[in-house]
């Protein structure tokens, strides 16, 4: 008997380079975000891929929370350390409007705008001053998306409290390379990554990482 269960609705995703007008090389910083959303399209399957739509602005819409949430830990690891990045996720429906332009709406984009402008207001106080996430979902059981914020925002607090150096250990590792070619790309030994592994907790944030790309 086939499930009856509803497939769950799409998840927009809306990030935004943190502080883009300050840059001393503005150009070269677009030049890495094209770059960065390149390959975030390559690793990571959407239903509408990532688009830079204002410059220092991109979105898309994949099929599930985890695989936008996989999208925008990608971009903000590919763009360390030039610049950060905040992101605003949001579930529902998606309406295309010109497809010939990429141009979308719905309450999937609406509830990520909303999320978007969340994650800049807590980031502007110091008790949350590390926020870069938000998820919005109507539609969904309040208490769910309250559990999905916070290990979002433990997941933010972590990785912003990071050296830099940790927090290019924890981009290579996410993506797949060993300790050893981190150590060899980054000139460092490799007993120095594995003590920053155990020290910065980078192995438990890694499996955060990895439980929140399996939400459905």
């Amino acid at each position: 008997m086939p499930s009856l269960e509803p497939t769950p609705s799409p998840v927009a995703l809306i990030g935004d380079i943190v502080g883009s007008r300050a840059a001393a090389d503005r150009a070269g910083l677009h030049a890495r975000f094209q770059s960065v959303i390149e390959e975030v399209t390559e690793a990571v399957p959407a239903l509408e891929p990532p688009v830079i739509t204002l410059g220092d602005e991109f979105q898309a819409v994949y099929p599930s929370l985890g695989d936008a949430l996989r999208a925008a830990f990608v971009v903000r690891a590919g763009l360390h350390p030039v610049a950060d990045v905040r992101f605003g996720l949001g579930r529902g429906a998606v309406t295309t409007l010109d497809a010939e332009r990429g141009v979308h709406d719905g309450p999937a984009y609406w509830a990520a705008r909303d999320a978007i402008v969340l994650a800049e207001e807590r980031a502007g106080r110091p008790q949350t001053r590390t926020a870069r996430t938000a998820y919005l979902a109507p539609d969904e059981p309040a208490a769910l998306v309250t559990a999905v914020q916070a290990s979002l925002d433990c997941l933010d607090f972590m990785v912003g409290s990071l050296s830099t150096t940790s927090r290019e250990i924890l981009g290579g590792l996410m993506q797949g390379e060993a300790q050893a070619d981190v150590a060899d790309r980054l000139g460092i030994s490799a007993s120095a990554v594995s003590q920053r592994v155990r020290r910065d907790g980078l192995g438990v944030a890694l499996e955060a990482l990895a439980r929140l790309e399996e939400l459905p």
